[in-house]
């Protein structure tokens, strides 16, 4: 397979030798963007998961294409590549340890540290249960009334209870399923000055436990520990009504750094305006968290619409510029991020890290999954119509398309042209669509429509040349978010805020504030650090997500923010 990705890669350079002469047009072809995805989607990539062996594979073969087809590159130290940091995992060191009343349990198959776990050794003499660990707001219920836990470690169970655990009078009507979550019940502890957690599964309860992803966890200053029910049981400890026990050994976490790699080529114009034009080019590796895919069997996840497509799209339209380069006015950037699918990484990162000037971007277009156009359906949708008062003029004119188009107005979404929206960039996402292969190993070259991509790619050369003729400059425009391209879709309420997966902060950095959203209407600002929502601390992205779910439409509160050295304190009202 190795030589066929090199044959391919070998013939693909071999065409481009003679790109320095400039031509009139380029015409795209189905087999052009074919053999980009057959390198891309090659099961020696391994699904081109952001800082794997298969990335930089990926990698190295754009930065090849740009190259050869005379591409500046714009990356770090005069290369291709523009490298980025990320915390790819979080795991635990041969050290962790735990003996409960002097017997050793296993480590994963007895019990397993958290990932918001100190790292600590820890003698509690007596570890106290309390019930499902909850203190009703609005309530005289409390699981901790009468104990004496601060100082010491607690048992808790997971989920909310049944109305049959109950007695007591001051539970009912009480709805705790809000605060059932492991992130409620570890601030609740807190609350309560306990020194340790320990969590187990209740009876008829499933007695696995998902483990967050690594990014932007916070991790907190006390040992917080998994319990199995199985081993529980073993020690003598019945799940249903638990008794005290004495806990001894260590929790030790290992955060492991990796690097990712944006690839950026630069073609110049006459001005030093430029238009971007990105994708990213990552996708789920063997499958993780992010995976829909529900079988035993570890399977690659080759991702050739999302987003080989969008990747090949940038390809073609990289050499169809580079041929044409003598009749552009603005510059060109073409960009294939990476880290998307851990959280608009790369992009974020490059928002940041410009490696041309910001005043000068004259704005962002952005493909992801351009692969299975259909034509008699919802044709190629076009987001960002609204970021510009020039987009929304040029396509209520626009006359016969060559594709059936669908317009949304929002500039934020899923996807890497949020961080640019959100550094005040009009923006465009070409996309045809979700899909039932969407993240699962079914999305395969096979199923493209290569013909669509054609269609596509010759519909955002039509924008763009218009654009790149006609405009010096575009007037920025706020959008309304659209729920439909992302966002959390389980929260009755949200701020309005792109939160930064990167920073390392203490609370939740903003990295784009939506027009007209609670948060803009509150005076947040993009690079605010938000450490408080009412009476809930705010650490990370979970914490963040913990606080939402306790607003309904209609309530108000504060948000405690740090600006700088300054530290405000904003009301907000979710509409």
């Amino acid at each position: 397979m190795k030589k066929i990705i090199f044959l391919i890669i070998s013939i693909i350079l071999l065409s481009d030798t003679n790109c320095n002469a400039t031509v009139s047009a380029y015409t795209f072809t189905p087999d052009a963007f074919r053999r980009h995805l057959e390198v891309l989607t090659a099961d020696s990539l391994e699904g081109r998961e952001a800082g794997e062996v298969g990335e930089g594979k990926a990698a190295r073969y754009i930065a090849g294409i740009f190259q050869n087809i005379g591409l500046q590159p714009k990356g770090d130290s005069n290369s291709f590549l523009q490298a980025f940091e990320f915390i790819k995992k979080i795991d635990f060191s041969p050290n962790n340890r735990l003996a409960i009343d002097g017997i050793e349990l296993k480590f994963e198959t007895d019990f397993k540290p958290l990932l918001q776990s100190a790292d600590a050794a820890f003698d509690f003499p007596e570890v106290i249960p309390v019930n499902f660990g909850f203190t009703a707001p609005d309530s005289s219920y409390d699981d901790y009334a009468d104990l004496d836990v601060a100082g010491k470690a607690v048992l808790i169970k997971r989920f909310a209870p049944e109305k049959e655990y109950f007695n007591s009078p001051d539970s009912a009507g009480i709805n705790f399923e809000p605060y059932s979550s492991l992130t409620d019940k570890i601030i609740n502890a807190r609350n309560h000055k306990v020194k340790g957690i320990f969590f187990y599964t209740p009876e008829g309860h499933d007695d696995t436990l998902l483990f967050l992803g690594a990014t932007r966890v916070h991790q907190d200053d006390i040992p917080i520990i998994y319990l199995r029910r199985k081993a529980m049981t073993e020690l003598g400890i019945d799940p249903v009504k638990p008794r005290s026990f004495h806990a001894r050994g260590v929790t030790e976490l290992v955060h492991i750094p990796d690097t990712g790699y944006n690839v950026i080529g630069y073609l110049p114009g006459i001005t030093d305006t430029t238009i971007i034009i990105g994708a990213h080019y990552d996708h789920l590796g063997w499958g993780g968290s992010s995976s829909r895919y529900r079988g035993e069997e570890k399977k690659i996840h080759p991702g050739a619409d999302d987003n080989a497509s969008g990747t090949a799209g940038v390809l073609e339209l990289a050499r169809y510029y580079r041929l044409n380069q003598t009749a552009l006015r603005h510059s060109f950037l073409f960009i294939a991020f990476s880290g998307e699918e851990k959280g608009i990484l790369g992009s974020g990162y490059f928002s940041r890290h410009m490696t041309v000037d910001s005043s000068k971007i004259l704005m962002m277009l952005n493909m992801d999954m351009i692969g299975r156009l259909r034509e008699t359906e919802k044709g190629l949708g076009v987001l960002g119509v609204g970021t510009s008062e020039e987009f929304k003029k040029y396509f209520d004119t626009l006359a016969n398309p060559p594709v059936k188009l669908t317009f949304k107005e929002s500039g934020t979404g899923p996807s890497d042209h949020t961080a640019f929206y959100n550094n005040g960039i009009p923006v465009l996402f070409f996309f045809t669509g979700v899909h039932e292969d969407y993240h699962k190993p079914e999305d395969v070259l096979d199923k493209i429509n290569f013909n669509g991509m054609v269609k596509v790619a010759d519909m955002v050369t039509t924008i763009t040349d218009h654009f790149d003729r006609n405009f010096d400059r575009l007037t920025f425009l706020k959008t309304k978010s659209d729920s439909t391209y992302g966002g959390p879709q389980n929260l009755s309420v949200t701020l309005g805020i792109m939160p930064d997966f990167i920073s390392e902060v203490r609370g939740l950095r903003v990295d784009g504030v939506s027009g007209e959203r609670p948060a803009e209407n509150a005076g947040i600002l993009k690079g605010d650090v938000i450490i408080r929502i009412g009476n809930f601390e705010i650490n990370d992205i979970y914490t963040y997500m913990n606080a939402l779910k306790k607003y309904r439409k209609g309530d108000t509160t504060t948000v405690l923010v740090e600006r700088g050295a300054d530290t405000l304190n904003l009301k907000v009202e979710f509409k």
